[in-house]
């Protein structure tokens, strides 16, 4: 739901209808995980996807079904299907197809914005009601016969450096569900209409990153290239319990921080939290390349990922890391 909600509430608002597909299980290799939805309006706009491709058509069908006024409907869709060849991952994926009523969607829309924690509870078995839990005793009251699916509140990151990098990091993190924050001293920077989406702070990032809500999701990233701001951001960061921290700088930028960072009283365990150089070797060049080395490393560090070519490896191409919305 997150990645469609904001493409519903404009639906909503225009006074469409809306069906809403969800994934609740899969066996075998499967392109998305459960929990992964699709969304049909009644002018047939799409958001979301539930296998990248191969049964989407057939929910649009059954989309138009349920708005001609079918039952809401469970369907598994398996590689010898007969509708678009089937998936082609060779898994098979079950997915409860229903129509999405106001009321649910805006208790969704009420719940995210509180960013407290919630789940969205969707049964398998007619009559497919879904329900928004914000109760911790009613969520864990759900049965097997209960999909349920976890929302906290979003992914923080932290960019050190109001530079160019940062704009287009920004904006491909605002695609992964990051809440960000930029932080630079230096006011002609740190201008917020150069970072929409973002919040934009002229302050220290130690003074920031010392008082700042930061959890194993969260990720900091230095594109300052400048000690007086990199060593004590980076210093604060490895004090904190960041799932990822990186630093931008050449080689010889990266060791003489290191060696600042031993006098602060680091350790080398301390240190090799610290992804620098920055980034995946993408032989990235220009600013909106070098920001997708730098968020693909993210994904790879948040999924446990080998970072390597796909086709020179063996074995299934996703791994079972699952994380919760």
């Amino acid at each position: 739901m997150n990645e469609v909600s904001e493409r519903v509430r404009g639906w909503f608002a225009d006074g469409k209808r809306v069906v809403l597909a969800t994934l609740v299980d899969t066996d075998g290799p499967s392109p998305r995980d459960p929990g992964a939805m699709f969304a049909v309006s009644s002018e047939h706009d799409l958001a979301g996807a539930i296998s990248g491709g191969c049964v989407e058509s057939t929910l649009v069908d059954v989309a138009d079904s349920i708005f001609e006024g079918a039952a809401p409907r469970r369907n598994s869709f398996g590689p010898d299907d007969d509708f678009d060849g089937g998936p082609t991952c060779g898994g098979t994926l079950h997915v409860v197809t229903r129509e999405l009523d106001r009321a649910t969607f805006e208790a969704f829309v009420s719940a995210q914005e509180r960013g407290e924690p919630f789940a969205l509870a969707l049964t398998v078995d007619p009559p497919f009601t879904m329900r928004v839990l914000r109760d911790d005793d009613a969520i864990n009251r759900c049965d097997e016969r209960t999909f349920v699916l976890r929302f906290g509140p979003p992914a923080r990151m932290y960019v050190i450096g109001a530079v160019d990098v940062a704009r287009p990091l920004l904006a491909y993190a605002k695609v992964l569900g990051f809440e960000v924050t930029i932080i630079d001293p230096r006011a002609p920077f740190a201008v917020p209409s150069r970072f929409p989406g973002a919040e934009v702070l002229v302050a220290w990032p130690d003074e920031v990153l010392e008082k700042a809500p930061i959890d194993e999701r969260t990720a900091i990233v230095s594109l300052a290239h400048d000690p007086k701001f990199d060593v004590p951001g980076i210093s604060a960061a490895l004090r904190s319990s960041a799932g990822y921290i990186g630093a931008m700088g050449s080689r010889g930028t990266t060791a003489r921080r290191a060696d600042a960072l031993r006098e602060q009283g680091f350790s080398d365990a301390d240190l090799a939290r610290l992804h620098a150089p920055i980034g995946l070797d993408l032989g990235a060049r220009s600013p909106e390349e070098i920001a997708l080395a730098v968020v693909a490393e993210i994904v790879k560090e948040r999924h446990g990922g080998a970072g390597g070519s796909l086709r020179l490896g063996t074995g299934p191409i996703r791994n079972s890391v699952l994380v919760t919305a």
